[in-house]
Parts: structure tokens; sequence; C-alpha cells
């Protein structure tokens, strides 16, 4: 069945009801009771693998004070997907997006603003945003994660999303020597790459004089090499023979190859010198280095016309066009101005973090103490060289009715594409850029417990935090034609015409169908030759340029935060009632320092601001039976902008000439939340839920677009801004359990299942739209098919996401002569992944897993013709891995 074609309404209907139908399906059929068998012939049933990981994650949700999801590794090292934020999209209300066919960025419930923690401490990645990519930690790391979607008072603030806690292992979680490893070796179909990776998990603890020790180190290493190939038609513009009809004004496609090599060490010891006091030391280190390689072409047969106010231009079909609904299916137009792009873009992360704390509990209080240092630093490295290509009679056709959009130049002959005399040098794009972000943390807490009915527990805390961030970085673009290159190349001088080819590659999105594209084009045969800037700008007769000052900021934010909160145990119509009640003080002093240009000359700039916010919640918990849950939440939670938003440096794309100036004063957002669940627990592993929610958002953040001169260039320059409030509302439910009242072997047969749907409504980029969230799917759901019996395990997973906005592209609406804004969607789509392992002994296990097991594209559309904008396809990934747990 292909879900993606189907109507996202009908979607919704048929997985809710079939959630709905799981639990009477799932439900052990009553038989008497047996005689109970004699004392000595009982046995521990032991659980392990798929199902005890969802019974633990199970209990964290049914005995958790607030709303929380989690997901538990099913053995030391691994998680249920092989990638942390592919594992995060199977819980309700989480969407995640992706890049270059691996998970990375997690909203929750909508949004991207979440504060993410390791073992409830902050952490980060070093960026002009404020929050972790996933990419960078190996999942085999961890342990599990935890998401919250409704905070308590000791909670860190900053998510207006939500809190996802990821949370790492320690020795005291063994009960003596620990040992387990994994390698494996992965294939990546579209790269035809293969690699090795594993990781190594070694924990011990020892008794000495009544004192408990323990020691852990956990080491992962990844290698994956991935293919993205990449089709995008051009903004939508009107012809010029007066039709009024809309067609693409040209089309760019890439082969884009890269490697991402990972590591992770995770280092923990715990000391226990007595009964109620204990001691720890955390170390967590990751690295991710990614190189990417890629050869672009791009072709537009759209003619300058220089008496427009926008300097844009016109589309002049050459005979008859095909319209459908007012968009051109078919036709060809005059020129094809062609230019062809070998691109390296090189990053490197680095986040390390140190944490020393302890706890003592005696006579019913328990205080704890934590001190933590996290560093992370980022560094890109971008650098193109760009030819332009020219064909006789130049023209251009479409043909957007096959399955593969056909866009191509008509060529007077078949070779033009790889014949040097066609191609002349045109431009090189240096880009650099550098991050830094570094923050010191203490928190102190106290708990007492108290004789008292109604209140058993009060807490308090505080916290105070340092965090520094900083970025430079430099874009320059120069022409790069030079009258001394008399080869076959135009003006390309002898070091530049020197590495000029036909790119390694000539089957360009093969997978996806029929459809006229060009496939083959000549560029820098060996993109390794720009990975030295020193040669390759030597070779252009240019030097490196360093940063740039306007494009450099300082951020200072010192947070001072404050705590109260109450336990309570209570009765409502002689039903159990349990929760939290608190409030959270947060006093925020900002520094920023920048750089702005004035009279040839750079004067430094700084703005402060103080926020105080005070953040109450109540989290109340209702058993209504002893399997019947109902929970009800209400709070206030903040998150301040991102780095960039808050300071007026400059960030340009010389190639676009587009940029971005941030707003210092840009207040924070702010939301008030109301959630409910009722949950049903049926057996240990199984339980069916329901959720509603509502988020009432204000400050929500928007741009606008102004001119500014740079440099005496003119950029297209995007601020930030505080715009309309916004709301958030939506509905989650789902299933989980084993059909356990089958025969035999059946019984190991379960689903997991859950749908969420989201209605939001936020300020657009134009002044005074309303909009839905950027990057927000309104229907999104989950189906898993398990299997988990004696020695296998199987698992096949669905997760499909609706269409979701995705940006903003200009197009033009009068032949040139205006230009306007189109909302761009991504269309909805449907991942399969499956994996499957056989315990070959007690300590041995075998597994192999698939990612995109369908080969599943994505595609994008323009929203103000409904015609395509981008298709996009990434690996299948497959991996075969050998497990030792001692």
């Amino acid at each position: 069945m292909n879900f993606t074609n189907q109507p996202g309404r009908r979607h919704a209907i048929a997985i809710a009801a079939a959630i709905c139908a799981m639990p009477a399906l799932a439900q052990t059929t009553d038989t008497p009771a047996a005689p109970a068998a004699p004392a000595a012939e009982t046995q521990q049933v032991v659980v392990t693998g798929m199902r005890a990981s969802l019974q633990k994650a199970q209990d964290l949700k049914k005995n958790a004070d607030q709303v929380v999801d989690s997901i538990v590794a099913d053995d030391i090292g691994k998680l249920p997907d092989s990638n942390v934020a592919e594992a995060l999209q199977r819980i309700t209300g989480v969407q995640i997006s992706r890049s270059r066919g691996e998970g990375d960025r997690v909203q929750i419930r909508g949004l991207s603003q979440t504060q993410t923690l390791v073992n409830g401490r902050s952490i980060f990645t070093a960026g002009k945003e404020r929050g972790l990519s996933f990419q960078d930690v190996p999942s085999e790391l961890l342990a599990g994660a935890d998401v919250y979607k409704t905070p308590t008072a000791e909670q860190v603030e900053g998510g207006i999303g939500g809190v996802i806690d990821l949370r790492m292992r320690r020795p005291f979680d063994f009960a003596g020597l620990k040992v387990a490893g994994t390698v494996k070796a992965t294939d990546a179909d579209y790269a035809d790459k293969r690699n090795g990776e594993g990781s190594l998990l070694v924990s011990n603890r020892w008794k000495l004089n009544g004192q408990d020790f323990g020691a852990l180190i956990s080491i992962a290493h990844q290698k994956r090499d991935y293919r993205s190939d990449t089709q995008e038609l051009s903004a939508p513009s009107q012809l010029a023979d007066g039709s009024g009809a809309y067609a693409p004004i040209g089309a760019w496609y890439a082969y884009e190859m890269g490697e991402r090599e990972r590591t992770g060490i995770n280092a923990s010891l715990q000391w226990r010198p007595m009964r109620g006091v204990e001691l720890y030391a955390d170390a967590n280190y990751t690295k991710l280095e990614t190189a990417t390689d890629t050869y672009g072409f791009y072709a537009s047969p759209y003619w300058p016309n220089w008496s427009a106010e926008t300097n844009a231009g016109a589309m002049w079909p050459r005979g008859s066009v095909t319209t459908e609904n007012g968009n051109v299916t078919k036709g060809t137009f005059y020129g094809a101005q062609m230019t062809t792009s070998g691109y390296i873009r090189d990053n490197d992360t680095k986040t390390r973090q140190l944490a020393v704390g302890g706890s003592w509990r005696a006579n019913g209080w328990t205080v704890k103490s934590e001190l933590g240092y996290t560093k992370s630093n980022f560094d890109q490295f971008y650098q193109e060289a760009r030819l332009g290509a020219g064909v006789s009679n130049p023209a251009f056709t479409y043909d957007l009715t096959t399955e593969l959009p056909s866009a191509y130049p008509e060529l007077a002959n078949p070779n033009d594409l790889l014949t040097p005399s066609q191609y002349w040098a045109n431009k090189a794009l240096f880009f650099r850029q550098k991050n830094d972000g570094r923050e010191t943390v203490w928190r102190g807490d106290v708990e007492r417990s108290l004789e008292s009915d109604l209140i058993p527990r009060i807490k308090a805390g505080v916290r105070v935090s340092d965090r520094k961030a900083s970025s430079t970085e430099v874009n320059t673009v120069d022409e790069i034609w030079n009258a001394g290159g008399t080869g076959p190349v135009g003006g390309a001088l002898p070091g530049l015409a020197s590495q000029i080819g036909a790119i390694p590659y000539s089957d360009l999105l093969h997978r996806e169908g029929a459809g006229t594209i060009p496939k083959q084009w000549l560029s820098i045969a060996n993109l390794d030759w720009l990975r030295d800037p020193q040669a390759v700008r030597g070779a252009l007769g240019l030097s490196v340029p360093g940063f740039d000052a306007g494009q450099t900021f300082d951020f200072a934010e010192k947070t001072q935060a404050l705590y109260g909160m109450a336990d309570f145990e209570s009765e409502l119509l002689g039903k159990e009632l349990t929760g939290n009640f608190g409030v959270r003080y947060v006093r925020t002093k900002t520094e920023r320092r920048w750089q702005e240009l004035q009279n040839s000359s750079y004067v430094t700039r700084q703005a402060d601001t103080t926020d105080d916010d005070f953040l109450p919640s109540v989290n109340a918990r209702l058993a209504l039976t002893d399997k019947l849950i109902a929970r009800v939440a209400a709070s206030k939670v903040v998150t301040r902008p991102n780095f960039d938003q808050l300071t007026p440096s400059l960030s340009l794309n010389a190639n676009d000439r587009t940029g971005y100036l941030g707003n210092p004063d840009l207040a924070p957002l702010s939301a008030r939340q109301f959630d409910t669940t009722l949950e049903y627990y049926l057996s240990p592993s199984d339980y069916v839920f329901g959720a509603a929610f509502y988020k009432k958002v204000d400050g929500f953040i928007q741009t606008t677009t102004a001119n500014v001169q740079y440099g005496g260039t003119a950029y297209s320059v995007r601020t930030p801004s505080n715009g309309q409030d916004g709301t958030i509302k939506g509905l989650e439910i789902g299933y989980q359990g084993f059909f356990t009242n089958l025969p035999g072997m059946w019984k190991g047969l379960g689903v997991q299942a859950n749908f969420t749907y989201v209605d939001s409504k936020a300020p657009g980029p134009l002044q005074g739209q309303v909009t839905t969230l950027e990057g927000l799917s309104k229907q999104s759901y989950n189906i898993v098919g398990m299997y988990d019996w004696n020695d296998f395990a199987l698992r096949l997973a669905y997760n499909y996401r609706g269409k979701y906005l995705n940006g903003t592209q200009n197009y033009y609406v009068n032949n040139g002569a205006t230009m306007a804004q189109t909302p761009t969607y991504m269309n909805g789509y449907g991942l399969v992944d499956a994996y499957a392992s056989y315990q070959l002994t007690k300590n041995l296990k075998v597994a192999f897993e698939v990612s995109n097991l369908t080969r599943k594209s994505r595609s994008s559309y323009y929203g103000v013709t409904g015609t395509q904008f981008g298709r996009y396809a990434d690996d299948r990934r497959f991996g075969l891995s050998l497990q030792a747990n001692l």
C-alpha cells in the first residue's frame, strides 16, 4: 500500500480506529485459575531484549510525575533505531527533519525550541542556535531518552516545545563487571560504499572497607558514506507571451557524496563512601566530521530584462506550449544559460562536557549538588569553482508530465556538455565559519520528606549558569575569467584548467523513473583539490580571505534560577490523586558585542538586557483504577531567541546577495500550556493512551526583508522581530502491546501504533500573514510490527509525516516586472525501517537492519502554483552486526 498517496484525513481516521481496536485484540482470555505450584518449582521469568526495553519505557511513563514518553535501548549499545533522532520520532508528538538521509533536528508538538539535556544537565552544539544537533551523538552511547512534554519547577528552563533528556550509563547501573561490544558492517546502496562501525562498554564496581566504587567507559565510532541526488525546478514565472501561464525559470541538479565520521566517549566514576552519600564524575566527548563533495548543474531559459525595476527577466516560448491549470506542462523556450559547479563543504564539530556532583540522604533530607562545564567548537569550510557553459542556438525544454520531471537544455551535439571548448571560467566562491560555545553551570537541590499525608515532600534549588557563544565568518565571490587562460576552457588559468574534466558520475536520480535530465558535465574532476585553499586561490590568482569583522559577534548570557515545589497526595472522589506544583524564577542577563562598518572602518557596538521570568507549573495524576490513570498539567514555559537572532551582526551570502541581521530588541518566546492524558495499562508491556494539549505562544518570531548596503554591494537582508501571538493544539493517541492470547510462538507478535494531530497558527513571513508553523506536519503516525520470542526478534517500522511548510521563495508574477513570495511545501512521506536479531548464545547476538527499506525519496512543491519544486533521493542503508554482552 502506498500510504503517501492517500488523503491525510483518511489516514487519520483509519489509524485512530485501528489504535482504538488493538487493546481488545491483545487482551488475554479469562481462564480458571490453576492451582498454585509448589514453592520449589517456582521460576523467575526474565524478560530481555525488545520486550524488556518496552516494559522499562512503559514503567517510566506510568510512574512519572508529569507527561513523559521514553525510549530505552534494547541492549547495551542498541537503541531501537541507528540514529538518536530517528529513535525519537517513534514517540507521539515528535517529528524530525532529515539531512542527507539521516535524522537530524527534532520538533516536539510542532516546536523546534526544545531543551536538550544529558543526564539532566544542558548540552549543545556550538553555533548560532542554542540546541544540540542530534547527529553529533552516536546512539550506541545511550541507555535511553526521555521526552518531557510538561515541565516541573526543578527542570532546566528553555524549551517551549519540551525537554529531551539523553541518558548515559553509569557504573552503578550494573551489579558488577560488565563488558559489552558491537561490531557492525554497513552498506549505503546509493553511494555504493561499505564501512565498519564499533562500540565497546567496560564497567565494573568494587567493595572496599564497606565502600562502593565504580568505573565505566563507553566508546563508539561510526563511519558512514552517503549519496544524495537532487533536482530543483526554479521559481515559477509568467511567460512573456501574455498568456498568463507560469513555467519554472530553470533547473538545478546535483550529485552530493559525503562521509560522516563520529566518535563518542562516555566515562563515569561513582563512589559511595557510606550509606546515603554518593559522589560521581562524568565526562562526555563527541566528535563529528563530515566531508561533502557536490557536482552541480544549473540551466535557465530566463532572459534578463534590464528595463524592469527588479532587473528580472522574461520567459519566451519557442513555438506552442501545453498548459494545465495555468501552468506549463510541456514546451521549449529560447535561451539556456548554464553553469556547472564543483564544491566541497567540510564540517568539524567537537563537544566536551565534564561534571562532578554528589548527593547526601539522611533523616528525611536529600541534598544534591553538581558543577558542570561544556565546551563546543564548530568549523565549516566551503570552496567552489564555477564554470559557464554555452551551446549553439540555445534552448531549454520542459516536459513536467514524466515521472521524473524533464527539464534539459537542447544540445546541438550530444557531447556539448563534455566538450571543453563549450566552457569558460566563471566564479570562485569561498566560505568559512567558526563557532565556539562554552558554559559553566552549578546547581544545588534540597528535598525534605514531611510527615504529612497531604504534602509528603518539598523541594527547592538554585541553578547558576554562565554561557558564552561567538561566531565569525567570511563569504566571498570572485570572477575568475582571466585573459591569461588560453586553453580550450575559456579564461581558465593553467592551474584551474588542469583540474577540469568530466565528473565521475552519469546516473543522476536513476531510481526516480523516466525523465530527461542532464547527467554528466565538466567540472573540477577531483574535488579534493578544493580542500587546499592556498593552492586553489593561488592557481586562480586570488588570496585566501580572512574572517570579516562585520560578520562576527560575541554573546554572553548569565542566568540565575531559583525554584520551589511540593509533591502532594490526596483523594478525589475516592480516587488517589498525586502530583506536584511549584514555581521557577529565572533572571537572564545578556551582553552582546558586534562590529559595524562606518566610513571604511569597524566600530564595536554593545547591547545589554536583563529579563525576569516566573514559570509556574502543576502536574496532577489521578488513579481512576489500578490500571487507568488520568493526568492534567498546566504550566508556563519560556525560550530565548537564538544568538544570531539577538545580535545585529551581519551574515551574508555573497552568491545570491542575501543576508541576515539580528535584532537586539527581540523578546523571549513564552507559552502558557495545558495538557491532559488518559492512560490504560493492560499489562507490564501493554497500554493504550490518549492526550490533548494546547499552547498559547506569545511573541512568535517572524522576519522582514530590506535592502542593506555593505562594502558597496546591495544585499537583501532578513531581520527577525516578534510578531503576533500564536496557538498550537492537538491530539495524540497510541497503543503498545503483544498479542499474548495467541497460541505458542505467536504470543511473540506485537504492535506499536501512535497518531498525532497538531493544528497551529503563527505569523507568516509576510506582514499580517497567519500560517502554520514552518516544519510542522498536521498529521504524523507510526506503525511498528514486532516479534519477540525466545532467541528471535523482529521489528518492521513505518513512520509517516504529512505535508509541511518548508519555507518561502520569490517568484515572478508579471513577466519579470514584479516579484512576490510563495510558500514552499514538502510533500508527506513515509519511511520503512526493519530490524531482525537472533541470539546465537547467551552472550552473542547477530542482527541485521535496514533503513529506508523501500528507497523512498522526498519531494516538494510551490504553494502558489502547486507545481513541483524539488526531488531528493537518498540511500537505503544496511547493517549487519555482532553483539557481545558478557
